[in-house]
């Protein structure tokens, strides 16, 4: 919401200038700011397209083939496997080149910083003005203000505003690639989590035969086959490892070659399906330990930045009063005269006066009347501006 017009109406009310409208764009701000967009822009591409492919990304049902509708955008994009692997491997290699540009950028800041307080010192170290701004400053006063002039303060406030700004955008990218890399290692999570269950689902229907397609059926050849070679059809016909089958039972007998033959490849086809199925979560976990670094990673940063933020508001708040507090004390300064000049001048007249007294040639001469008189005039025109000081043991007339 734009407050601008609100603003300058209270501007107006004021008598105030009115705040005038700058049009931002890119070709006008300084190249921080410039990178800084870039890498939001990106950030901001990461986590729309995450979203975009959640859906499709956790489906683990097959594709139907249903009518084609008039919108074709509206049906649901399946992916296979090797497209959740393409996923995963693009996501991750996009956070790592982000996370890579935001070190660059905070590295390129602190350097620029650096240059920045060399400039400053050197600038403002060599001026004779540092002394009246130590003098001017309270006696009380302790910070790390004192001894600056009132220039070299501001151009010090200048430079931590800058500062405290651009660290500010700087979390604020690493907050984004911190949500996009939780948004991928949610994905990760829910789809391995899928994955376990229905493997599960599948060795929970193994037992009877309906895990492979292949073992359609098997056990009930299996069990014909007994029948018809010793003419039972109780205990022979039994599956292996039914609770009823007798404790002399023989897997082997009564099956022809190729029954067995048919029991080793669907065994076969089975080990292979689950060591696929375990490659498959491990390369799954080895990619969340991957996201689960690099968010590690953010956190430790996010924590570091968001401390010297802090540091930085509490500086800018003690410039703030240091500066207020020297302002005042220029202003005592400017309206009231040095209280050096005027302790000297009630003791050099008495000095004088003195000196005048022990000498009697002096005292009948009419000049040196005239000019005690006088010099007791004056001196009593500086005693009213120096009533405050009278407190602190000035000799009176």
């Amino acid at each position: 919401m734009d407050i601008t017009p609100a603003f300058n109406d209270l501007l107006r009310k004021r008598n105030a200038p009115i705040v005038t409208e700058k049009k931002l764009s890119l070709e006008a701000i300084d190249g921080f700011l410039k990178e800084a967009y870039r890498i939001n822009s990106h950030i901001t591409n990461l986590h729309n397209e995450l979203k975009d492919v959640r859906q499709a990304y956790l489906s683990t049902a097959q594709p139907r083939k249903t009518h084609i509708h008039a919108n074709a955008s509206v049906q649901q994009r399946h992916l296979t496997d090797r497209d959740r692997e393409e996923v995963d491997a693009n996501a991750k290699q996009m956070l790592r080149e982000l996370n890579a540009s935001i070190t660059a950028l905070n590295e390129a800041e602190l350097l620029r910083r650096e240059t920045e307080t060399a400039v400053i010192r050197k600038k403002y170290a060599s001026r004779l003005g540092a002394l009246g701004a130590w003098a001017a400053a309270s006696d009380n006063d302790n910070s790390s203000s004192k001894g600056k002039t009132a220039e070299h303060a501001a151009a010090e406030a200048r430079a931590r505003t800058i500062e405290q700004h651009r660290d500010e955008v700087i979390q604020s990218l690493r907050l984004g690639l911190q949500r996009c890399g939780r948004t991928q290692q949610d994905m990760m999570e829910v789809r391995l989590t899928r994955e376990m269950e229905k493997n599960r689902s599948v060795l929970a229907k193994a037992g009877g035969g309906g895990a492979m397609p292949e073992l359609g059926g098997f056990y009930e050849s299996m069990a014909k086959s007994a029948a018809a070679n010793k003419g039972a059809t109780g205990k022979a016909g039994l599956p292996p490892g039914d609770e009823g089958a007798s404790s002399s039972y023989d897997p082997r007998e009564g099956l022809t070659d190729e029954q067995i033959q048919m029991f080793e490849k669907g065994n076969q086809d089975m080990l292979q399906h689950y060591n696929s199925t375990l490659d498959k979560v491990r390369t799954a976990e080895k990619s969340l330990l991957e996201i689960a670094e690099l968010q590690t990673l953010l956190v430790g940063n996010l924590a570091t930045q968001s401390a010297h933020i802090e540091q930085l508001v509490a500086d800018s708040e003690n410039i703030t009063a240091d500066v207020g507090g020297g302002n005042k004390q220029l202003k005592k300064a400017t309206q009231r005269p040095s209280a050096a000049s005027c302790e000297a001048v009630p003791i050099g007249l008495n000095r004088i006066e003195a000196w005048l007294g022990i000498c009697p040639v002096w005292r009948y001469n009419t000049i040196i009347t005239i000019v005690l008189a006088v010099l007791r005039t004056t001196y009593r025109g500086l005693r009213n501006c120096t009533f405050g000081f009278q407190s602190r043991g000035f000799v009176h007339f």
